[in-house]
């Protein structure tokens, strides 16, 4: 149960992390591409890992929010436990 929540709170911080990152890119290129390359590395910090002990739910949640990061921050799935 702890481990969902915190999937789900890792899901919320993701989903501002994105929306920061296409308010951050509107202002310059440099400034957005500096802000969202520290957006990623700080996100990609903060992955969950998997376990043995997770539930079948548990483990489709977090390859879908790898998913995600893959698409949202290219060049950092080197993060991705």
């Amino acid at each position: 149960m702890q481990l969902q929540r915190k999937i789900k709170t890792g899901l919320k911080l993701f989903v501002i992390g994105c929306v920061t990152l296409t308010t951050a890119c509107a202002t310059t290129t440099t400034l957005g591409t500096e802000t969202e390359r520290e957006i990623c590395y700080q996100m990609g910090a903060e992955l969950p890992t998997r376990s043995r002990s997770d539930t079948a739910q548990t483990l489709t949640e977090i390859t879908e929010l790898y998913a995600q990061f893959a698409r949202v921050c290219p060049g950092h799935e080197h993060q991705i436990p």
